[in-house]
C-alpha cells in the first residue's frame, strides 16, 4: 500500500512540472519583451509610409516661385513687378509672364470642351486692391449706418485685405464658363457655382494645366478663406496633381514638402 501511495506522489509531481512547463504565466520581462517588440513594428510600419508619402512627392521646394503663400495670414512679401506681368489674349486681364501660356493652353481647352472662359480678375496691385476694399468699407458705413470697424470686418468677410491677396502674385485667376457669365448680371462669383458644369469642368481639368482650385470647400479653417470654385491658383503641373489627387490645400502640400 506505501508503495502504491509513493508511486502515485511521483506522477501527480512529474503532471505538475509538465503543467508548469506548457502552461506558465508569463513573467513581467516576457510582457515587456513582447510590447517592445510590437512597438518597434509599429514604428518600422510608421517610418515606412512616411517614406512612402516622401518618395511620392513632386521634387519641388516650398521656396520656389510658383508655390508663394499668400493669405489672410500671410502678407506678401513683394509684390511683383510690372515688367514681370504678360498681358492675356483677352487684352483687359495680366498675370506673371511665366504661367500665360499654361493659362492660354487651358482657355483653349476649355473653350474645345463647350465650356469658353471669362475671366472675372487676375493680377491686382497692393494699391487696387486698396481701393476696391476702401470702396467696400465706406459704402457700408454711408449706406448700412455702420460703424468704420463693423464696416471693416465685414468687408474682409468678401473682399481680401490689400497685401493679403493672391492676385497680388500674378498667379491666380478668377475665372467662370461664358454660361455662368451671361447668366448672371450682378454676383457672378458665388459658391452655388461650383455645382455647375462648367464649374466642375475646371476643378477636373485645370490641374493637367498647373493650377488649382485654390480655395476648396470646406477647408475654410486651412486656407482662412470660403469656398471659391472660380478661384484658380498656378502651382505648377506636377504639384497640381499631387495637390488634386490627394485633396490637400497648398498649405497642406507646404508642410508636406517642408518635412521632405
Amino acid at each position: 500500500m506505501k508503495k502504491t501511495v509513493g508511486l502515485l506522489s511521483v506522477i501527480i509531481m512529474l503532471g505538475m512540472t509538465a503543467y508548469s512547463l506548457f502552461y506558465s504565466t508569463p513573467t513581467d520581462s516576457d510582457t515587456k519583451k513582447t510590447t517592445a517588440t510590437t512597438y518597434s513594428f509599429e514604428k518600422k510600419t510608421t517610418a515606412k509610409k512616411e517614406n512612402a508619402v516622401q518618395k511620392a512627392l513632386p521634387d519641388s521646394k516650398a521656396s520656389d516661385w510658383n508655390l508663394t503663400l499668400v493669405g489672410p495670414n500671410n502678407k506678401i512679401e513683394e509684390e511683383v513687378s510690372e515688367d514681370k506681368l504678360t498681358t492675356l489674349s483677352d487684352n483687359s486681364h495680366q498675370v506673371d509672364s511665366r504661367i500665360a501660356e499654361s493659362y492660354e493652353a487651358f482657355s483653349e481647352a476649355a473653350t474645345k470642351a463647350g465650356f469658353p472662359l471669362v475671366i472675372i480678375s487676375a493680377f491686382r496691385s497692393v494699391d487696387a486692391q486698396k481701393e476696391v476694399f476702401d470702396t467696400n468699407v465706406n459704402s457700408l458705413i454711408s449706406g448700412d449706418g455702420l460703424s468704420e470697424e463693423d464696416a471693416i470686418a465685414k468687408t474682409k468677410e468678401t473682399i481680401t485685405e490689400p497685401g493679403y491677396s493672391e492676385h497680388h502674385t500674378g498667379l491666380a485667376v478668377d475665372v467662370v464658363d461664358q454660361d455662368r457669365y451671361n447668366s448672371y448680371s450682378t454676383q457672378v462669383l458665388d459658391a452655388s457655382y461650383g455645382d455647375q458644369p462648367g464649374a466642375k469642368w475646371i476643378a477636373e481639368n485645370a490641374p493637367k494645366y498647373g493650377f488649382i482650385i485654390r480655395y476648396p470647400k470646406d477647408r475654410q479653417d486651412i486656407t482662412g478663406i470660403t469656398y471659391e470654385p472660380w478661384h484658380i491658383r498656378y502651382v505648377g503641373k506636377e504639384n497640381a496633381e499631387y495637390i488634386t489627387k490627394h485633396d490637400l490645400t497648398l498649405e497642406e502640400f507646404l508642410k508636406q514638402l517642408s518635412a521632405k
